[in-house]
């Protein structure tokens, strides 16, 4: 590279005068990492040659920036391309404007080129559409642009034949398709990360949702006992009353009627317990079949507990009932 568009590159990235370089970086490294990526490109392709002038844009505003100049050889069969390669004001965040200009009247831009405007002579190129610093630099823009125009020419006026590809090009080929299979192997990489995080949020939604629901089940639980020892204290004072105003035969007779009623009473407490514990089962399986929402499935759970809870406290309580009838049964026949 000669030294003469080193200075050059150094002279306008540091000049501050009448007319400075209207880069927008704040950062030194950046404005350097610039003079890097020109350097390389013209060392890579010595036909270009550095230069600094005003760019206006679609938009009207003019801003003064760096830009290579000057043809592009394609291959040793068809003509070189003339072109012009803007560095705009965030460069290397945002890609590079390339221009294509016709090397001559017999050479006019092709009206049907894939990636040339033949109006503007704008290139949209797929390294440039999927540009991506830091991995894309105006080097590898470059190999790009001699691998497309290799392939479909942008001057009309060049014949479109069969053309055996060098060996340069070949390798430059396959290097642009590995870097295009690497950044979309990248993207499904992000993908997959973005779906994950999500799964991971809804699955610890899910967990506190499950502390929240043993909770409320506990602190249920616990009225529920605080409710059953009442009612048995209740169930305690009644029988004592109960011995008190009657009579030993019309005790005992009441007793063993009593014993009966019991038996009968605690036999439907148990099936309704058991039902209870065959809805829950079939509870789980329809959330685990995803037929029956979490929401609606903590709701039947926490009314399905509190029945089965007083079917067993009841059971609980017929058969303290029956022992103490059975006592009392005792007593009277001790008589």
């Amino acid at each position: 590279m000669p030294s003469a568009a080193a200075e050059f590159i150094d002279a306008a990235l540091r000049a501050t005068g009448d007319e400075p370089l209207s880069y927008t970086h704040t950062h030194t490294d950046l404005k350097w990492l610039i003079r890097d990526h020109l350097l390389s490109l013209l060392g890579a392709f010595p036909s270009l040659s550095p230069h600094s002038a005003t760019f206006t844009d679609g938009d009207g505003d003019a801003a003064r920036l760096l830009h290579a100049h000057g043809l592009l050889p394609v291959s040793p069969d068809a003509p070189h391309v003339l072109l012009t390669i803007w560095l705009q004001r965030d460069y290397p965040l945002t890609p590079p404007l390339v221009f294509v200009f016709p090397a001559g009247a017999d050479q006019p831009l092709l009206h049907d080129h894939p990636f040339v405007d033949a109006a503007s002579g704008a290139v949209a190129s797929p390294y440039l559409e999927e540009w991506a610093f830091p991995e894309s630099n105006l080097a590898g823009l470059a190999r790009d642009l001699v691998r497309v125009f290799g392939l479909c020419h942008p001057y009309a006026a060049v014949k479109r034949g069969p053309v055996m590809p060098t060996m340069k090009e070949t390798i430059d080929c396959l290097l642009a398709r590995l870097l295009d299979d690497a950044w979309a192997f990248r993207s499904q990489i992000e993908a997959d990360v973005e779906r994950l995080a999500k799964m991971q949020a809804l699955l610890l939604d899910r967990a506190r949702a499950i502390q929240s629901g043993l909770w409320e089940l506990e602190t249920e639980k616990q009225r529920l006992e605080e409710a059953v020892k009442r009612k048995a204290e209740d169930a305690h004072a009644l029988c004592d009353w109960l011995e008190l105003v009657r009579g030993v035969e019309a005790t005992s007779l009441e007793g063993l009627e009593a014993v009966e009623e019991a038996g009968r009473r605690m036999l439907e407490e148990e099936a309704a317990a058991a039902a209870v514990d065959d809805v829950v089962y079939a509870l789980d399986q329809a959330l685990e079949a995803e037929v029956l929402d979490f929401a609606s499935y903590m709701k039947q759970m926490k009314a399905l507990a509190r029945q089965q809870f007083f079917h067993r406290a009841w059971v609980s309580k017929i058969q303290r009932s029956s022992r103490l009838l059975l006592l009392l049964d005792k007593d009277l026949a001790g008589y």
